[in-house]
């Protein structure tokens, strides 16, 4: 085994270590065109990441109207809860009495 592992350029030589196959540049573009207009894609394949697409965004735009009328339902038990809650702390006597104050006021 040679332990001189530095090889200089006057031993390498000029022949190139890769070659090219015979009339590769010729016959690449007939290869190319081969290949890819050779073949038919139906419009199913062409349509299916669109399709995909689509559906994605009716997903989410359908779940946002659920997530929304949700909140707005959350709200409007929240509001109806307080509005209890206030009547349920006020008695009648009470209730009567600010109505005729208000009555009188809106008279005057």
């Amino acid at each position: 085994m040679n332990k001189n592992s530095n090889i200089s350029l006057k031993d390498a030589g000029k022949d190139l270590p890769f070659s090219v196959p015979e009339n590769y540049f010729e016959n690449l573009t007939a290869q190319i065109t081969a290949q890819t207009c050779g073949k038919h894609i139906s419009l199913r394949k062409m349509a299916k990441p669109w399709l995909y697409l689509v559906a994605m965004f009716a997903g989410i735009v359908i779940l946002g109207n659920i997530a929304y009328a949700l909140y707005l339902r959350n709200t409007n038990l929240k509001i109806e809860n307080y509005e209890r809650y206030l009547f349920s702390q006020v008695d009648d006597a009470t209730l009567i009495d600010l109505y005729f104050e208000n009555l009188t006021e809106n008279n005057e």
